[in-house]
């Protein structure tokens, strides 16, 4: 016995190893804990382990299966050496058990792990593997057991349990004596709970035989609360997996004490003092075969006669109690189970409650009922005290029922039922407000049996709760084709009303007042005839707060009236708050009976709407938890899907509206919504600077494919805050980044949006007129690159004046159709396009003089024969490519040759006018310098009718000589 404690640490390790081989659930033990002693029970060895247990894994992760504080077994040692192993005793103190089973039979005491590796099973040579284990007592103490199976579905529980027993299973036939008791037992079968917190004794010898397959019970009491019973019988345990019995149980003792100690609240610790009367008569049978399939068949018997029970602080008993009751099933069919109460009567005090009930089976609940009575509930309460509810008042009934129920064949059990109360008063531990003044006067009546013929009638219904009186009338008739007729007015504080019946996670507060008629039937209301559904009143809000833990923001209405009729609702004086949002409206809305209760219901109205924030951003639904955005970047947003069966204007003064990063001012305008899509008419606004006007719509109706179609009008609007704001400029016209300005626009645009409600810019297509009176560019690449291209002077500001281009978006390119610009002072001629993936292609015409050019550009005009020209305007053509953030301009060649070319004739024809200029002053005739200066493109004259066709001739021929003459000179010139 040393060898444990000397390698303790080893024997663990080995253990636990061979603990995860084997069993899918986490063991949790000590060695410290762990002892093993041949005195304390000598000759026998006793083995202790102190607060062991074991947690489930998967699908029970967390959960304690078992969990003991001490487990202590005393063996005989020197049955370890024989065939038969001797266990003296067990004992555990204060275990707590947790069974459970789900739905699908997954048990979380199934912790085997299964052995894969294993040869398949043959059948066990029986003879060579006998195994005897003798066990003389066994003992729990303080124990804590659940039993969980949801299978059936059943839960037991069990408290403070104390059990012991002893039984030899070595034998084949023998007795197993248990004594048990538990401080509180509680069974729920199938939802319903039959026993609760019950105190249990349990003292029984059952006859186990059969290889433990039946269980045979001999000497046996059962207490429950103060009430005996016995059984009598067997239980044998089929091969097939069900189980056979035949018991009879019954009471030993026949006084009614016992019995009233099972209901609820009675049995507490003043019972002993309750004064009784009466006899007791309980028995009862279970018989057959049980599986998941089948029943046995059972009866229960219960008489009672001539009982009288009475409190000693209380001045009236409940007497002449006489009641005889039976539950009989045959068969162990269910449907085929007959209850008969063939009496029931007591007296409270002076009022006296008689009943009689008559079940015949559970199929069709074929049924005769009657029930009369007056009780005094106040009477009731201090007789039967429930828990945590204090009752008072006068309740009167008198019922008769006879017939069958069959919802198919539209058939009731004919009644006649009347029912009333006065001066009621109702208050429970969970119902923090009292329901005073209640009273009312009901009928119930179908004299046929006929859905059709059904009649309920409550009169004068009222009540006070906490102050707040509240009142009704209710005619309600035809099961088959409802028709009612309601009347209600009261008031109702909405925090009281959640106190009463609390909502996790939501709160409400304010009060409601009402004051509402309405009348039809089901088939009108089905038919959509709404017309004939008179429907009419008033209900007005204050004080109202609603907050939601799944929602970011919190609702208010300070006040609102509504009135209603059948055709429409009118909404006057609404004044409340959304998060920071505030909202004032008044409107009416038509057609809202069908919208709440038909199908396919278009709600319509037109509502006014004004407010001086609306923070629309809180409305918008985020799909995950988003990253911060990165510059540049907009939070992700969900779209916003307009509901298809709204026809509804909304008539908008806003003061300011938060949308995005957008801040929106003075907005008015009206939002149209109908058929799922929301049309914006002469909507104006301020933004960004600008005076916006929009026309259009915005249609969600495929939430995949969100799509926009937009006429804007806007004035000024800041060219860099645009940039920062519309992902769309980013995108297009990145030089906007640069530009500190305004413009002016009308321009139409649409495309779809994303699942975050930006555009999809690859759909955009659009267009219109921009118009920039006054604008600079500041420190731009693309500017600086094409002033150093063509060696003009860096310029750090370019202004702009007077601009107007025409701007298309198509293909995922924005195009600019040319126009004309001064950069640096140069006119300049600009055209081309921006695409999405950030590429740019422009084509730029400079009219530069040609002294700017530098000696490269002179000396290809030079080369065509130009000369000197340094005093002339050169177009220079500019190609711009790459990208807004690397742009590549460059020269274009072959534009800039035909341009020299150009130049140098352009300069001749500039000199052989000022030669052919001063050749006129040496023409004496005038005829002939009249013809020279057309010839020069001079101011020609009619000279046709007063000169002859041969002079004119003779001139031109003079001129065109000394012109030859003149040419001859500048060639030998050389300039």
């Amino acid at each position: 016995f040393i060898i444990p404690i000397v390698f303790k640490d080893d024997i663990k390790a080995s253990i636990d190893k061979a603990l995860a081989e084997s069993v899918n659930a986490d063991v949790v033990w000590d060695t410290e804990d762990f002892g093993i002693s041949l005195f304390k029970n000598f000759p026998n060895a006793t083995a202790t382990l102190n607060n062991f247990g074991i947690i489930n894994k998967a699908p029970f992760e967390g959960q304690i299966l078992f969990a003991v504080q001490h487990f202590e077994v005393e063996v005989d040692i020197f049955s370890l050496l024989g065939d038969q192993i001797k266990i003296k005793g067990i004992q555990l103190d204060n275990p707590e058990i947790f069974i459970k089973v789900l739905e699908d039979g997954t048990a979380n005491y199934d912790i085997a792990v299964a052995d894969e590796s294993a040869p398949v099973e043959t059948e066990a040579d029986t003879a060579a593997t006998e195994f005897n284990i003798g066990i003389d007592h066994w003992q729990i103490t303080n124990g804590h057991v659940v039993y969980d199976d949801q299978s059936l579905p059943f839960k037991m529980e069990l408290k403070n349990l104390q059990h012991a027993g002893s039984g030899d299973f070595t034998q084949d036939i023998f007795d197993l004596t248990t004594k048990t008791s538990a401080d509180s037992v509680t069974v729920i079968f199938d939802g319903t709970e039959y026993v609760t917190d019950k105190h249990i004794e349990i003292d029984a010898i059952l006859a186990i035989s059969d290889e433990y397959g039946k269980y045979t019970f001999k000497e046996n009491n059962v207490k429950i609360n103060d009430f005996n019973m016995s059984f009598d019988g067997y239980l044998a345990l089929l091969e097939d997996g069900s189980m056979d019995m035949d018991i009879n149980y019954g009471t030993k003792e026949n006084t009614f004490k016992s019995l009233l100690s099972l209901v609820p609240g009675i049995y507490t610790a003043d019972f002993k003092d309750i004064e009784t009367e009466g006899t007791l008569a309980f028995n009862g049978s279970v018989k057959g075969k049980y599986d998941s399939l089948t029943m046995p068949a059972f009866g229960v018997a219960l008489k009672v006669n001539d009982a009288m029970f009475k409190y000693p602080d209380l001045p009236t008993a409940i007497k002449n109690i006489n009641m005889d009751l039976l539950v009989d099933n045959q068969d162990g069919v269910i449907e085929n189970t007959i209850v008969n109460l063939k009496q029931f009567h007591m007296d409270f005090g002076q009022n006296p409650v008689d009943a009689k009930l008559l079940i015949k089976n559970l199929r069709n609940y074929d049924m005769d009922a009657e029930m009369k009575g007056k009780l005094n509930l106040g009477e009731l309460n201090s007789m039967f005290p429930m828990e945590g509810m204090s009752m008072k008042g006068i309740f009167n009934i008198d019922l008769k029922a006879s017939g069958v129920y069959d919802s198919v064949r539209q058939v009731i059990p004919a009644i006649d039922a009347n029912m009333s109360m006065s001066d009621g008063y109702i208050k429970t531990s969970e119902f923090p407000y009292a329901l005073e003044s209640l009273s009312f006067s009901s009928q119930i009546t179908d004299p046929t049996g006929k859905m059709s013929d059904f009649k309920a009638v409550v009169k004068d219904f009222s009540m006070i709760m906490d102050g707040e009186p509240f009142s009704a009338n209710l005619v309600l008739e035809n099961l088959d084709n409802y028709k009612w007729d309601l009347a209600a007015k009261g008031g109702i504080d909405l925090e009281k009303i959640t106190k009463v019946f609390p909502i996790e996670g939501m709160t409400l507060a304010g009060k409601i007042n009402a004051d509402i008629k309405t009348a039809g039937n089901m088939a009108d209301l089905e038919a959509e005839k709404y017309q004939n559904l008179p429907t009419s009143g008033t209900v007005s809000v204050s004080n109202f707060k609603y907050t939601d833990a799944e929602l970011p923001y919190d609702v208010t209405i300070s006040n609102a009236m509504a009135s209603f009729d059948p055709k429409q609702m009118t909404l006057s004086d609404y004044k409340g708050t959304v998060g920071k949002s505030d909202m004032t409206m008044n409107g009416a809305i038509s057609n809202y009976i069908g919208y709440l209760f038909g199908e396919n219901q278009t709600l319509k109205g037109t509502m006014n709407f004004s407010s001086n924030l609306l923070d629309l951003n809180e409305f918008m639904t985020e799909e995950e938890e988003p990253a911060a955005p990165t510059v540049g970047e907009e939070e992700s947003y969900g779209v916003v899907q307009v509901p298809e069966n709204i026809d509804f204007m909304l008539k908008s003064d806003i003061k300011k509206v938060l949308i995005m990063d957008m801040e929106i001012t003075n907005a008015t305008g009206n939002i149209i919504v109908k058929d799922g899509i929301a049309n914006l008419n002469n909507l104006n606004f301020n933004l960004l600077e600008g005076a916006f006007v929009v026309n259009g719509s915005y249609n969600a109706r495929e939430i995949d494919k969100p799509a926009y179609n937009f006429n804007m009008d806007i004035k000024d609007l800041s060219i860099q805050k645009s940039f920062k704001t519309f992902e769309l400029v980013r995108n297009f016209a990145p030089i906007a980044e640069k530009v500190n300005g305004k413009v002016s626009t009308n321009f139409k645009v649409n495309g779809l949006l994303d699942q975050e409600m930006m555009p999809n810019l690859i759909t955009t297509n659009g267009g219109g007129l921009l118009q920039v009176a006054q604008a600079t560019v500041d420190n731009s690449k693309i500017v600086n690159g094409i002033m150093s291209l063509a060696s003009l002077d860096k310029v750090d500001q370019v202004k702009i004046k007077d601009v107007l281009m025409s701007v298309k978006i198509e293909d995922g390119k924005l195009k600019v159709e040319p126009f004309d610009v001064s950069l640096g002072g140069y006119k300049t001629t600009i055209g081309g396009a921006t695409a999405l993936d950030g590429s740019i292609s422009y084509n730029l015409k400079m009219d530069i003089p040609a002294g700017k050019l530098g000696t490269q550009f002179n000396n290809l005009i030079a080369s065509y024969g130009g000369g000197n020209n340094s005093g002339s305007t050169i177009p220079l053509s500019i190609g711009l490519g790459g990208t807004y953030d690397n742009p590549q301009p460059k020269l274009l060649m072959g534009d800039q040759k035909a341009q020299a070319k150009e130049a140098v004739k352009e300069k001749a024809k500039e000199e052989i006018k000022d030669a052919a200029t001063d050749l006129l002053k040496d023409v004496k005739d005038e005829k002939a310098k009249e013809v020279i200066g057309d010839l020069l493109g001079g101011d020609k004259k009619d000279t046709t009718k007063t000169e002859s066709t041969d002079l004119q001739k003779k001139v031109e021929e003079e001129a065109k000589d000394k012109i030859k003459d003149l040419f001859k000179k500048k060639k030998k010139g050389g300039n």
